[in-house]
């Protein structure tokens, strides 16, 4: 079965999404009885943004004017306009009202420029062009078919080789949102049809797709790198021991379900299991290994990765050159030449609908950013939050608790960018290294996108269990998915905290790679 990637754009799309489907289901689907509620949501936030931009205007504090200004972004939010575009507009009314338009125009003409421009952000072309190619290819179905057949050990095999396979993807792919739909398509269904829970089946899934951002080479970092100012090349290996240990809990988490409630992994399920059984073949020991074979461009992806940067034979914006390259001459070799040029043109286009909405996030979050610095909330914030960072308990308790919250507001990228200005200094100064605090801040935004009651992957893994190739003829509620995604999450936080207790096992590597 094929299925037409989905890049990081989606991920830039939270409100458009929910708007769209706030329940996960098709619009026609989602009849309102009362659709005066809707009108009157919009002339309230319509209001209440008006509201905002005059209070710029009225005279008081300057750091009371960066709290008007997350007003009127997270109005304008509520109203469907993208998170970029709200973070700018916000940020130039307030630096209008309290600079004035000669600042605004300084800002607005050097801004978009000089955040673009930046060589850290190069590579952002070439691994979003690398990982839909190979998705184009059809890789996808080869890497989950040969970790099944390697991992076919483990008990509740069919989920924790989906956790495994997100994690290989993790080596291909730029989109959280991309890796799910991928993964989803092919392993639901499966696992549906060996009687597994449905909720098992959708959480494994939507979990499985939050590892793709910490194993490099990682979107979400790049964008941290590049917009906290640190070496990309380090800061790409800082997530991989944290992402082999979400994938390890992730696959913990399936095993314990396993061995307490085994009817949830078909054993308690003999015709469902015997159906499945006599409606697909088990390949015999030969091609087991070629199916195990096929998936043969991971590990060298991996390899090249990991052995170009750990051994310094490659900088960063050669090891995603080598994989764009790569990933384009191993489509045209598995596929004819028509095939291909819809391939090559449709991971061309992808990847500028990508790149363009992730530059505009970023534009957007530095126009922000240059006002919470010009009105001093950033420096307020940060001398009244250190005496509270000496409290390291309290202070990543809150931390954690903050980015589950506006995970119910915002996607992933989006939060980082927001909150990287106010935060990174008080964790610098508690002695954490920022490489640290971006992976810390990559793990957190990534399960804020599982967590009730917003939770961006709930309303598309949803969506998309909807689709009777997927469901298979089974009913999957909102509220089975919510269940499925919330066995994942403890041991998930459990890692957070393991790396704040053990912040060597964030900075090990990268400082291995620099000797």
């Amino acid at each position: 079965m094929t299925q037409e990637p989905t890049t990081m754009s989606d991920q830039t799309s939270h409100l458009s999404t929910a708007s769209e489907s706030p329940a996960g289901l098709p619009a026609e689907t989602q009849a309102d009885p009362h659709p005066w509620k809707g009108v009157t949501w919009v002339i309230l936030l319509t209001v209440l943004s008006a509201a905002f931009g005059l209070l710029f205007f009225v005279d008081m504090a300057r750091e009371l004017r960066a709290v008007v200004a997350l007003g009127l972004m997270f109005s304008l939010m509520g109203l469907g306009m993208s998170v970029g575009l709200a973070m700018g507009i916000a940020g130039a009314v307030g630096l209008y009202a309290v600079l004035g338009s000669r600042a605004l125009d300084s800002s607005l003409s050097q801004v978009p420029f000089t955040t673009a421009s930046s060589s850290t952000f190069i590579v952002l072309p070439m691994f979003v062009f690398m990982g839909l190619m190979l998705w184009y290819s059809g890789i996808t179905t080869k890497l989950y078919a040969a970790a099944r057949i390697l991992f076919f050990w483990l008990p509740g095999n069919l989920a924790a080789t989906t956790n495994i396979a997100g994690a290989g993807l993790g080596a291909i792919s730029g989109s959280t949102v991309g890796s799910t739909y991928a993964l989803g398509r092919i392993a639901i269904a499966e696992m549906l049809r060996y009687g597994y829970d449905k909720r098992l089946a959708v959480g494994s899934v939507l979990s499985a797709g939050t590892i793709g951002q910490l194993i490099p080479p990682s979107i979400m970092m790049v964008i941290f790198a590049g917009f906290a100012e640190v070496p990309v090349g380090p800061q790409l290996l800082a997530g991989t021991v944290p992402g082999i240990l979400l994938t390890l809990a992730y696959v913990m988490t399936v095993v314990l379900i396993a061995l307490m409630k085994p009817d949830w992994v078909g054993k308690g399920r003999k015709q469902a299991q015997q159906a499945a059984i006599e409606e697909t073949r088990e390949p015999a020991g030969r091609e087991k290994l070629r199916i195990v074979i096929e998936a043969w461009p991971v590990p060298v992806l991996i390899l090249v990765i990991f052995g170009g940067l750990g051994g310094g034979f490659l900088t960063v914006t050669e090891c995603a050159a080598v994989g764009a390259v790569g990933s384009a001459l191993y489509c045209l070799a598995v596929q004819d030449g028509r095939s291909f040029l819809k391939s090559l043109l449709g991971a061309a286009r992808g990847t500028l609908s990508a790149v363009g909405s992730v530059l505009i996030l970023i534009i957007g979050a530095a126009i922000l950013s240059r006002l919470l610095a010009v009105t001093g909330a950033a420096q307020w914030l940060s001398a009244n939050m250190k005496q509270m960072s000496e409290n390291i308990v309290l202070f990543f308790g809150l931390l954690i608790l903050l980015y589950l919250v506006l995970g119910m507001f915002m996607d992933a990228i989006a939060m980082m960018l927001l909150t990287v200005p106010l935060i990174m200094p008080i964790v610098v100064a508690a002695g954490y290294d920022p490489m640290w605090f971006g992976v810390f801040l990559v793990l957190m935004a990534e399960i804020s996108i599982l967590t009730p009651p917003v939770g961006l992957l709930v309303f598309i893994g949803h969506r998309m269990a909807q689709d009777p190739e997927i469901n298979i003829g089974h009913s999957v509620s909102l509220k089975d998915v919510f269940a499925g995604v919330l066995l994942f999450v403890p041991l998930a936080l459990a890692v957070v905290i393991l790396i704040t207790i053990f912040p060597d096992l964030v900075t090990w590597l990268p400082q291995q790679a620099v000797r």
